[in-house]
């Protein structure tokens, strides 16, 4: 009998032994699983957030530098690269809700699921709301032009009051032309979706179904390469940017 133990105990411990083995490697590989992962949503929510985080960047940046020689010339420049995006945007949702518009007059409509005008109504709502916003920011910048220290009381505005970050209701505020202009457009692209697509749950393979298969080739293409710009911008470019000028990327 005890020979027997004896013959088998070198079998036992050795299956247990790579039995823990391979539990370990499991649990190493969890972790790295999860972190790709991780990492794969982050980027993609700061590509969604990209004109936030590129405008957090450069007043970051700005108060940063806030005792440069440059100072002033850098804040009137960025003062005036804000005011052609906002008047960009909101010429550019003019467009949009022009196009809404047009859409929701198409005689497909009619037969659309309900969702595609609930997004394109929203997307016409959001895109005029932009332009009024707009309209309103660019007020605010011309009771800050007449100031002879203008550049100092723009950083005023930008930082918070007792340390040099950006303010978020200020970088709130200055962002949503951009953010209603993006939203409203994603849901104008998503209510097109569903009003082309119909067809590839609704009737046979026809004319239709070739059609909605075709946008659906071009839709995933410029969503991927959207999402490829938006990653590269974020991971690769502002970081190096942002580590030659000595500011934290976040």
């Amino acid at each position: 009998m005890d020979v027997y133990n004896n013959n088998h105990e070198p079998k036992s411990s050795t299956n247990d032994h790579s039995h823990h083995l391979h539990q370990d490697h499991e649990r190493n590989e969890r972790p790295s699983e999860t972190s790709h992962l991780s990492r794969t949503i982050l980027m993609i929510h700061h590509t969604l957030q990209m004109p936030w985080h590129c405008q957090h960047w450069t007043i970051q940046q700005l108060l940063t530098t806030r005792s440069s020689p440059t100072k002033e010339a850098e804040v009137l420049l960025w003062e005036q690269n804000t005011k052609e995006q906002i008047q960009f945007v909101a010429l550019a949702a003019t467009l949009v809700a022009g196009v809404v518009g047009a859409s929701v007059a198409w005689s497909a409509t009619n037969e659309a699921h309900w969702l595609v005008l609930v997004l394109w109504y929203g997307s016409l709502v959001m895109s005029l709301y932009c332009v009024i916003i707009a309209f309103h920011l660019g007020i605010l910048f011309s009771a800050y032009d007449i100031r002879p220290d203008r550049a100092d009381r723009i950083l005023d505005m930008l930082k918070q009051r007792e340390k040099e970050e950006p303010r978020w209701r200020s970088q709130w505020v200055l962002n949503m032309p951009i953010a209603l202009f993006s939203w409203s457009v994603i849901s104008y692209l998503v209510g097109l979706a569903l009003l082309v697509v119909r067809p590839l749950w609704k009737v046979g393979w026809e004319r239709d179904s070739w059609i909605a298969t075709g946008f659906l080739v071009y839709f995933v293409l410029s969503t991927s390469l959207y999402f490829i710009v938006g990653g590269t911008i974020h991971g690769r470019l502002l970081p190096d940017l942002a580590h030659q000028s000595g500011v934290t990327w976040p």
